[in-house]
Parts: structure tokens; sequence; C-alpha cells
């Protein structure tokens, strides 16, 4: 992913000026090149990555009905779900009819890319980037050239997600900054009868190596790493993984961590554990998992001793919406994309599940994130999920396979450097 300047200003007001589509989703008269005139009897075919009982899909769905009533156009929605990835390059191969989809934006801008339309006259046609995070933007770009594929929307962030009232339980003041101020809170949290801190297998383990060991060395050698298989060659490899295996050891992560997902993240909602570090959206899948209405603090994976990597730097991503280049109602589907990441339902949205405004003109957080907030607006280095850990697709498995037995102390540290240094 592309480094830079996160953005100047992520929550300023929007622009004074900006076109009807991007305000609210008006329709364009004028198709799209390549777009057939819409009617009254139109229909556009989406795919879509969520499940209809999601708080997401009810807002879509509400907005597609809206969409309908003002336009005449139906949006005939068809709930996929995660599977999405799985099934829609299979399909449009097939032939079949799909005006729209989304999933991961840098899926929709990478490995799909080669279906999807180029937005970029559009996008400059509405006004969108006056709401849009220029890292997002940037970012999908460097995927194809510099032409945009991608809508962004819903963003999110990565740190650690931790309990306010554990922490004022156990005398903690202050939220650490470095890794051995970490193993400080975790201490303090230990002898106050809780679990300091949990995690999920798999996300869940790789995002601790990928954070620890970036934050010595940064994403781009890690990625080095990774491609030259240079593991035993990299000094930093072994204190990162003696880093996270101390959380283990010590006894500062959960007896039953790494969890199979969710139920290492559901131990905060059940008040057994009172750190995890994952992205913004799990508060929201912790309360609808558990009922648990937490307090919810937030701060950034810490720095290391001589790393060069500190809180300014961190996991940044966002789903995306594709328009299939095939479709014959470009504009049309652009035009109901713009009503969903802007405006009014992209706020719905955000506080129908907890989650980060895509526009930046709503600079109301909810509650549940706002603590990432102020870190967030200062962010000038963007990671890869997992620091590029399972970008390699090669060997990502068994880079997994090694840090899940680090974290299960089936292997040492010294065991897990040789380990991936032979594979």
């Amino acid at each position: 992913m592309k480094k830079g300047n996160f953005l100047k200003v992520l929550c300023g007001a929007a622009a004074a000026t900006m076109l009807l589509t991007a305000c609210g989703g008006a329709t364009n008269s004028t198709p799209a090149s390549g777009s057939a005139a819409a009617t009254s009897d139109t229909t556009l075919t989406y795919w879509s990555m969520w499940n209809s009982t999601e708080g997401q899909a009810k807002v879509i769905q509400e907005a597609a009905d809206a969409y309908e009533a003002k336009t005449g156009i139906k949006i005939n929605i068809e709930w996929k779900g995660r599977d999405v990835k799985k099934l829609v390059g299979a399909a449009l191969d097939a032939g079949e009819k799909i005006d729209f989809f989304d999933q991961d934006y840098i899926y929709v801008a990478q490995q799909a890319g080669k279906y999807c339309a180029d937005l970029t006259d559009m996008v400059a046609a509405s006004g969108f980037e006056e709401h849009a995070l220029p890292i997002l933007i940037d970012t999908a770009k460097s995927y194809n050239d510099g032409v945009l594929k991608v809508i962004p929307y819903q963003p999110y962030t990565t740190g650690v997600w931790y309990n306010k009232a554990m922490f004022e339980a156990a005398g903690i003041e202050k939220t650490p900054e470095t890794f051995p101020e970490l193993l400080e809170v975790c201490a303090k949290l230990k002898e106050s009868g809780v679990n300091p801190m949990t995690c999920d297998q798999g996300d869940g383990t790789a995002l601790l190596m990928g954070y620890q060991l970036a934050r010595y060395i940064g994403q781009d050698a890690l990625l080095e790493v990774v491609e030259n298989k240079s593991w035993a060659e990299v000094p930093e490899v072994k204190k990162a993984a003696k880093d996270i295996y101390s959380l283990f050891s010590n006894g500062y992560m959960s007896e039953y961590a790494p969890a199979k997902a969710p139920d290492g993240a559901n131990e905060l909602g059940y008040g057994e554990s009172a750190m995890l570090l994952q992205a913004s959206w799990v508060p929201n899948e912790i309360a609808q998992n558990t009922g648990a209405e937490i307090d919810w603090g937030f701060f950034p994976w810490p720095e290391v001793e001589g790393g060069v990597d500190g809180i300014e730097a961190s996991m940044v991503g966002a789903q995306g919406f594709g328009i299939v280049d095939k479709s014959e109602h470009k504009q049309e589907a652009f035009d109901f994309i713009m009503s969903v990441v802007t405006g009014e339902n992209d706020l719905k949205m955000a506080e129908a599940v907890s989650a980060i405004p895509s526009d930046t003109a709503n600079t109301q957080w909810p509650a549940s994130v706002a603590g990432a907030e102020p870190y967030f607006k200062n962010m000038t280095k963007t990671y890869l999920w997992a620091v590029g850990l399972q970008e390699n697709v090669n060997y990502k498995d068994y880079i997994q396979q090694g840090v899940d037995q680090l974290c299960n102390m089936e292997i040492t540290p010294d065991e897990f450097v040789s380990q991936l240094a032979g594979m």
C-alpha cells in the first residue's frame, strides 16, 4: 500500500460547493460512456458482501427503496455475504448480469479490477473526492496505474480496544505508548484479577506479529523479509517473536488465547479480558455477539525501542463498490452508490454498526469507536492488513502456521525463525 500523508484534516467540513450526486445520490440524466439510457422499468443487479440481517444491509436496502421511489429504477440486491469474493469473478466470467458489487476495497481494485469500470471521470464530475479519505482514493488508484475502479466506503482502522472500567479498576491512568509500558499495563491488569489481553487465532495472531515486526523495521522491510524468506538474516524478527511470545509466557494473554474466532474477542464482552488488538469493527461485533455495553477506549499498537515506526502508522482500509465494466447502466449504479456512501445514509450506516463514517463531512463518530479519532487524524503511514504477513499467496499459510504455533508456545522464538527461514 502506498504511503504518504494521511490527509490534511480528516474530519474537516465538506467543501461548500458540490454537485447533487455527491450530496444525496441524485441521478445524472446523461448516461456514462457505454451506458444505455435508463427507464422507469430498469433494474440494476447488485451482489452484496453483506447478509440481509446485518446493519449495513438494512441501511443499503432503505437506500435502494428510496432510490427506486425517486427514480423508478429498481436495485435488485443479492445478499451473498463474505462469499461474494469467491463467487463474483466466476459469475462474471460465465456472463452473469451483475451491475455492481462490493468487497474489501483493495480486492475490488486489485484482484477484481479487470472486471470493473474506470470511475475516474464520474468521480471528478460528482465532487466525491471532497468527501472521501484521500489515502483510500490514492491507494485504490495505485493498483490500476492511476485509474480509479472502486468507491471506498466504511473505512476502518486498527489498534488496541480496551475496557475503560477495567483499566480504572486496575489503577491505570495512562495508555501505553511503548512496548515496555504495555507490559506494565498487562501486569497491573493481571494483578487486578482479569486477563490483560486476548486474541483470536489467524488474523488476530497475524496482527500481533505483523505490528510488532513492523514497529522494528517498517512495512517495506517486512515485505522484503516475506518475499526473500530472510527471516534469519534480520535480527529484529527474533526480537519481535520474543516480544509476542512474552505476552503468552508471562500469562498476560487469556489462557484460551489464541482462540477460535470470535471466541477470543467475545471474552471482552463477557468481562473476562481487558484488551484486544483488532480493527474498528470489533466493538460492534462484540456487542452483537454478547450483548455487552462496554465503555470502549483505544490506543495504537505501541512503539519499540530502536524501531522505525511508531503510533503514526496503522492498518487502514475500507470496503468498496466496483461497477462492472459491461454494465449498461454505470451512471445509475454510480448515482445509487453515491447515495449510500455520502450524506445521511452514510451517517445511518455508521450509527447502525458503530463504524467510522465514510463521508468526511460526517464528523460525529459513534461513541464506541470515538476513542480512535484523535489518532486516526494524525496517522501518516498506512499498513496493509497484518502489515503484509499475508501478502505472499505462496507462503502466507505457512507463515500463519508458524505465528499460531509461536503464540500457542508450541515453538520457541528461535524455532519460529528457523522454521520460517527453511520454508
